[in-house]
């Protein structure tokens, strides 16, 4: 596709046609930066699921191991009270990351149960029903109603649908937020500028066939000779196509200003109430994927690489390998911990529960924490 034309160093240029060239290229670069931000983290979570998923799942799996060779040392001799209650806290932690990638059996549960006092599967419920509680708390306090019942964060296709229905709630008490301010008595200026809208409107609608028909003239891939450059506009033509059906006026600016030989000539014959309201729609859609990039990291699809989102791909890919060497290294030292386990003297694993039990417990603040930086829309 051509190069953007610069218009700027145009003298006969108002500066309501400057501002709107400036517009344009900022859309175009935004838009550029969307992309490449969405397949950098396609990237990232690609990698992430083929290799870091595995060994997250081998690691768990050594997780599980640990808690059974802990809880059949258990059963032989007494153990001290100060050992008991240090188990109280290596076992459950260890059994519940290990659920993190795998699927509990009646075993594991039973183990679980066993050192915790509870039945694992209410605990489940329980903690899931409060973790919908305090997003239904969280939403309500952003104005948002919605219905959680049929939420489940560990299914993707549910917390995909999520996603979409925040969305969609937000629009919608944006929405009625302008309704309810709209519905009060209008003054006469909130009377005049409506109707300067309405107009605008038309007149937006009037532009946008304009700017379809001068971009279909110069497109039209029959007037072309050359195979390539004709296989490229029939592709273009096929987006002005779409963005005409969809109303979307803005698509059709960027590709003009991308196609227009004569792009001064053009913008210096646009009529200034005309150029102001192409400038108010372009100031709209950029703030619109403005906010499209921020939320972009939020999304359920990368929620395994969100932290990744400032990095370049060869940074962020240097990072993840980084992390799975580290996960391979936690596995073959959880292997050792084991080992220590089953084959050391009893007074000797004992003081390893110690040290153990300074491993793995965590700080109840903790999951607080993690909870509100892991939902944020």
């Amino acid at each position: 596709m051509n190069s953007v034309i610069h218009i700027k160093t145009n003298p006969s240029l108002s500066p309501k046609h400057i501002v709107f060239n400036k517009l344009v290229h900022s859309i175009e670069k935004l838009r550029m930066e969307l992309t490449n931000e969405e397949k950098k983290l396609e990237i990232f979570s690609d990698y992430y699921i083929k290799n870091i998923i595995p060994v997250k799942a081998a690691l768990c799996r050594s997780q599980l191991d640990m808690a059974i060779a802990l809880d059949e040392m258990s059963e032989g001799d007494k153990l001290p009270k100060t050992t008991i209650n240090e188990l109280e806290v290596i076992i459950p932690e260890l059994i519940s990351d290990s659920f993190e990638h795998l699927t509990p059996d009646d075993i594991t549960k039973a183990i679980f149960e066993k050192w915790t006092d509870a039945n694992y599967d209410e605990e489940i419920k329980e903690a899931k029903e409060e973790q919908l509680e305090d997003m239904f708390a969280f939403m309500k306090s952003m104005g948002i109603d919605m219905d959680f019942s049929d939420l489940d964060m560990d299914d993707p296709a549910s917390a995909e649908k999520f996603y979409e229905k925040v969305h969609e709630a937000k629009q919608k008490y944006e929405s009625e937020k302008i309704e309810r301010k709209t519905s009060r008595k209008k003054t006469k200026k909130q009377l005049e500028a409506e109707a300067l809208d309405k107009m605008q409107d038309e007149l937006k609608n009037k532009n946008l066939r304009s700017v379809y028909l001068s971009l279909a003239k110069i497109l039209h891939p029959d007037s072309e000779t050359d195979p390539k450059l004709k296989l490229e506009k029939e592709e273009v033509m096929k987006q002005v196509t779409k963005a005409y059906e969809d109303k979307d006026i803005i698509t059709m600016l960027v590709i003009e200003t991308q196609w227009l030989k004569n792009t001064e000539e053009r913008l210096a014959n646009i009529k200034e109430d005309v150029a102001a309201i192409y400038i108010q729609l372009l100031k709209e859609q950029a703030k619109k994927l403005r906010q499209q990039k921020a939320e972009l990291r939020y999304h359920p699809r990368f929620k395994h690489v969100n932290s990744y989102v400032t990095d370049k791909v060869d940074r962020g890919m240097l990072r993840l390998t980084l992390q799975k060497e580290s996960v391979e290294r936690e596995i073959r030292n959880t292997k050792k911990e084991i080992d220590i386990i089953k084959s050391s003297p009893r007074n000797d694993v004992k003081k390893f529960i110690k040290l153990l039990a300074q491993k793995y417990y965590r700080d109840p603040m903790d999951d607080f924490i993690n909870f509100f930086s892991s939902y944020r829309f």
